[in-house]
């Protein structure tokens, strides 16, 4: 599967369905990712009580914060290579609407979000 394809999104899914609930955490994130090799990619996660329901292609309706990344940097985001914080802090994602929310409150669905990929990527064509 390629990265962002529908097969990859459904399996993207399916992996971060398993993380566990975080009460009260919910948002909705577009990332926004430049110089993919279809082009820019629009990616929409939902995300109800800690847990990503909804990874799809694509903007969301009313997203609460939006990620706008280059693809070399998403894909060292993917595998872990680079923290979504540090590449915040080195201005290679920036972030629009809730900062505060993406950055503490959604931290811990973040860092379990990269583990849970972590199989996802290693069948993904980039």
């Amino acid at each position: 599967m390629e990265i962002f394809d529908d097969e990859w999104l459904a399996a993207a899914t399916e992996a971060l369905a398993v993380l566990p609930e975080i009460d009260g955490v919910s948002a909705v994130v577009d990332y926004v990712i430049a110089g993919a090799p279809s082009g820019k990619v629009t990616v929409g996660v939902t995300i109800e009580n800690g847990r990503p329901t909804a990874v799809l292609a694509g903007k969301s309706d009313d997203p609460d914060v939006v990620i706008s990344l280059k693809y070399a940097d998403a894909l060292r985001i993917l595998a872990g290579d680079l923290s979504g914080d540090a590449a915040f802090m080195n201005g290679a994602a920036k972030v629009e609407g809730a900062h505060e929310r993406w950055m503490l409150e959604l931290r811990p669905v973040r860092l379990a979000a990269i583990a849970a990929l972590a199989p996802v990527m290693a069948s993904t064509t980039t």
